[in-house]
């Protein structure tokens, strides 16, 4: 990890600087990559978005059709596409959800790509393994849309940044626009009812599960 340490050029120090990134990726690490990050960042501030396993697993699988559609890859999240427009407006009519059956998402959904990231118990087990509950924030992704500026003051207070100089230099406008989001066919569709039932009952222990943690953790 010496790489990924050199990202981080002040993070020993007492700079008024934070350092840190986010990705899903990190949940999916090794107990050896984690140790490893304890060792060269021990004080690190650990923060975690949980999402509706359904919606979260949802969106990952329209990513992905997508994706494939465009020659990623399946389990892979990302692609370089230059491809002209034509040939998008193509694939985003082969990408659309309606064209696959409910036995195409389940199966994909019990790959273990998307198996490990619905597992989010088993991956903050792993994290706290290593770090101290009070290094790790839990929260709601919900609240993004629902009161963003909560979310941030929550997150500043977390990491040790003062709330009042970021959210000064954010308009409202700023805070309720949608980042990242879906494009083409896939965006906005809804999960039908039949596939919703099935993925209720896969993804039920795993959300069993994480509630338990929430209690232990307090």
């Amino acid at each position: 990890l010496g790489w990924y340490c050199r990202q981080f050029p002040n993070a020993k120090t007492k700079s008024e600087v934070k350092y840190g990134e986010c990705t899903p990726c990190y949940m999916t690490l090794p107990e050896s990559d984690i140790a490893e990050i304890k060792l060269l960042f021990p004080n690190v501030k650990l923060v975690f978005l949980a999402r509706d396993l359904i919606d979260r697993a949802w969106s990952a699988l329209l990513m992905e059709l997508r994706n494939a559609v465009r020659g990623v890859e399946v389990g892979k999240f990302s692609i370089n596409d230059k491809t002209d427009q034509r040939h998008l407006d193509q694939m985003d009519k082969e990408s659309n959800p309606n064209n696959y059956d409910d036995d195409y998402f389940l199966e994909r959904l019990q790959h273990s790509t998307h198996r490990v990231r619905s597992d989010y118990t088993t991956g903050l087990r792993r994290w706290l393994k290593y770090f101290d509950k009070d290094q790790l924030l839990i929260v709601n992704y919900n609240q993004i849309s629902e009161n963003p500026k909560l979310v941030l003051e929550k997150i500043c207070s977390h990491i040790g940044v003062e709330s009042k100089i970021l959210l000064d230099k954010l308009s409202d406008d700023e805070l309720k626009t949608r980042k990242n989001t879906a494009v083409g066919s896939t965006k906005d569709k809804p999960i039908r009812p039949s596939l919703r039932k099935k993925m209720e009952k896969y993804l039920g222990p795993f959300a069993t599960d994480f509630n338990s943690l929430l209690e232990e953790l307090g």
